[in-house]
């Protein structure tokens, strides 16, 4: 899809307006406006509810995800210490309270009692500990270690009281270890097999980037669900996946293609996103191996990247460009307006890919999923079309899910020449994980090596509160990033969800993820 077709794409819009993008002048406004959680009302008890995607859940593991589409799962199998609730703050959960030391570095949790797993074995302060030191093992790819790398011990003082020890002092820990989920970490090897969680619902059959289907956990130690059951399908491509909502066959399907989403809701369906979006369209890098191992290639890619259009061609009205080439939404009241911005230039960027060796007549490497996620090819012809009128190639090849993956997670894999497209989702700043990802001890499969003054900035919004000092830091981190462009990020966005008119219960989390554990439907 290029230019002209975007331009038709903005007169067809129903209504017009924020951003950017139009010839017109008037900005591009969604035609139906999503909202963050569904409709209320009474709950009726039982029932199958069926959650349809197009990518599939490879594997199990809570604490090793590769992939969205596993994240769906992380509440309804399993607990942390700690939960999001839907405004962005850290709630009990398997911990009912918790205390700290005065300068943050110490922090007692007070776990429930008479929690087991699904498989009958008692919940305790030792399952956690081994919870937390297999995440912090650098043995397990577990993403997460990097909100929690401050931890330098744990320690289970009984059977209802966790310690956690930092090395350096961290106010925001409730927040960071939710996503340490609590798993029967003695019998992980068959987590595929049965779970081993101790949530509302537990697993009754899984098959690999197919189907995953849960049962109410009857002994469940919070609220009992109103659910008997969940399904969750993998359907082959978007268009199989709509044609089953369209029957009713599904009853919420996530990360609906955003050009698709409005057509759902306007049929008479729910329009889902987060509230605070928190989630990006990038172009991953290998940052160690040529082209992209010269940061003036990197360079020369963000201004090769018409943003605008992109977003407006992808996403519909549903997203934002993001010129400054940084994981913070423009809308955040922490991101910093003074940044350079990377506007699509073209004559700028043959000059520094140039200057980077990438001459008329190389070619690079689009890779991208099949079957999911059009928009991610529809922007990567954009850019197809843009470096031809430079004499660079793009070849755009796409594979399944779990191949798409494979090819650059975790870090540490060689991906020469190639730009992998995805999606990023981080908690929202003053939360440090967007920023921490980068770091050193972070997890960014670009395997950039950041600057000392990055990590310093890292150390520092990990450290801190409120105040000057956390706000000089994040301004300091955006600026190194927006300079070195580790990655490429093409704009600020977040999934778009469909549910049916009955389905009661639902909210969405700001990085995307769509919360089941209270649904249901309407009595």
């Amino acid at each position: 899809m290029g230019n002209r077709t975007i331009g038709a794409l903005c007169l067809g819009l129903a209504l017009v307006a924020t951003s950017a993008g139009c010839d017109s002048g008037a900005p591009t406004e969604p035609a139906v406006s999503p909202t963050a959680q569904a409709e209320q009302g009474p709950v009726a008890e039982g029932g199958t509810l069926v959650f349809g995607q197009t990518s599939g859940v490879a594997q199990l593991d809570p604490n090793t995800i590769a992939s969205a589409a596993q994240t769906q799962l992380q509440t309804l199998l399993w607990n942390g210490l700690t939960t999001w609730a839907p405004d962005n703050t850290a709630q009990p959960d398997l911990a009912e309270s918790w205390q700290h030391s005065p300068d943050f570095t110490s922090w007692t949790f007070n776990l429930r009692s008479g929690v087991q797993y699904h498989n009958g074995k008692p919940f305790t302060a030792a399952e956690a500990k081994k919870n937390f030191e297999r995440v912090l093992d650098p043995e397990v790819p577990a993403q997460v270690a990097t909100k929690i790398d401050m931890v330098s011990r744990v320690t289970a003082e009984n059977d209802t009281t966790l310690v956690l020890e930092l090395e350096r002092p961290n106010p925001q820990l409730p927040a960071a270890i939710v996503d340490v989920k609590m798993s029967d970490v003695d019998d992980i090897a068959n987590v595929d097999r049965n779970g081993n969680g101790t949530g509302p619902y537990e697993l009754r059959a899984f098959v690999p980037d197919q189907t995953v289907e849960l049962v109410r956990n009857e002994d469940y130690w919070g609220e009992r669900p109103h659910l008997d059951e969940v399904t969750i399908v993998r359907y082959a491509d978007a268009t199989a996946a709509q044609t089953a909502m369209r029957s009713g066959e599904v009853d919420v399907l996530a990360a609906v293609a955003p050009d698709s989403a409005a057509g759902l809701a306007t049929e008479g369906r729910q329009l889902l996103t987060a509230e605070e979006p928190a989630s990006y369209v990038v172009w991953e890098l290998d940052t160690t191996s040529p082209p992209f191992d010269n940061p003036v290639a990197r360079q020369a890619l963000s201004y090769a990247a018409d943003r605008e259009s992109m977003m407006d061609a992808g996403y519909a009205g549903y997203g934002i460009a993001t010129p400054a080439n940084v994981v913070v939404n423009p809308n955040n009241e922490h991101y910093e307006q003074g940044l350079p911005a990377h506007q699509f230039d073209l004559d700028k960027a043959k000059e520094l890919f140039a200057e980077a060796g990438v001459t008329e007549g190389s070619t690079l490497t689009f890779w991208t999923k099949s079957g999911s996620d059009p928009e991610w090819t529809t922007i990567g012809e954009i850019l197809q079309q843009d470096l031809a009128k430079i004499g660079i190639t793009l070849d755009i090849q796409t594979a399944e899910t779990s191949t798409w993956s494979a090819k650059f997670y975790p870090q540490g894999k060689r991906y020469p020449g190639t730009l992998a497209a995805n999606y990023l989702s981080f908690t929202p700043l003053p939360g440090s994980y967007s920023l921490a990802w980068f770091a050193d001890q972070g997890t960014c499969e670009c395997n950039w090596s950041a600057p000392a003054e990055y990590n310093q900035a890292v150390a520092t919004i990990e450290s801190s509160a409120e105040g000057p000092e956390l706000d000089t830091a994040i301004t300091t981190a955006q600026r190194i990033l927006n300079r070195e462009s580790p990655i490429i990020v093409v704009g600020s966005t977040a999934f778009l969800s469909v549910a049916q008119q009955n389905v009661r219960g639902l909210w969405v989390q700001a990085e995307g993820t769509v919360h089941l554990e209270e649904a249901g439907f309407a009595a």
